[in-house]
């Protein structure tokens, strides 16, 4: 009589193929994703930089606006020309610009430079580490105007 030995078929584990093929699969999509996110990683610390220096700058036109308001609230024949000294002895900084501005009947902007009229411009760059960087990318710009031009008009609160 011969007996047979009975053949294991059920095997409870992996074969080497399926482990390389695996582990070559991981390697791939491991190269894939340092590539993809290793970028911006490395670029991360910029987009802290630009909302640190923008809060900054914020907080500038904060300023000039509270300042703006106690001129036109308490002098408002000269306030636009209280915020443009205020500017030109760089009380705010050195990025802090101004020009005198006009509308015409089609809305575009023109330019007066020194020349007083109602509307003043004034423009916050960049300031900061990414000065250089992004510089002329983000600036703050308001437009204050001389709204009020008598003592007895209503107080602005804002």
């Amino acid at each position: 009589m011969t007996y047979l030995k009975s053949v294991k078929t059920d095997s409870k584990g992996f074969t080497l193929v399926e482990i390389i093929v695996t582990i070559v699969a991981a390697g791939i999509l491991g190269a894939i994703f340092v590539h993809l996110m290793g970028t911006a990683l490395n670029a991360s610390w910029n987009s802290v930089e630009i909302v640190r220096d923008e809060s900054g700058g914020e907080g500038t036109i904060e300023e000039i606006i509270a300042d703006y308001v106690a001129a036109i609230n308490s002098a408002p024949a000269g306030a636009l020309t209280t915020i443009r000294n205020k500017i030109t002895n760089k009380d705010y900084g050195d990025s802090v610009t101004w020009t005198y501005i006009e509308f015409d009947a089609g809305g575009a902007e023109i330019d007066r430079g020194a020349t007083p009229t109602d509307n003043l411009k004034v423009v916050l760059q960049a300031s900061g580490q990414l000065a250089p960087a992004i510089a002329g990318r983000y600036p703050l710009t308001m437009i204050l105007t001389n709204s009020r031009r008598n003592a007895g008009d209503q107080i602005a609160i804002f």
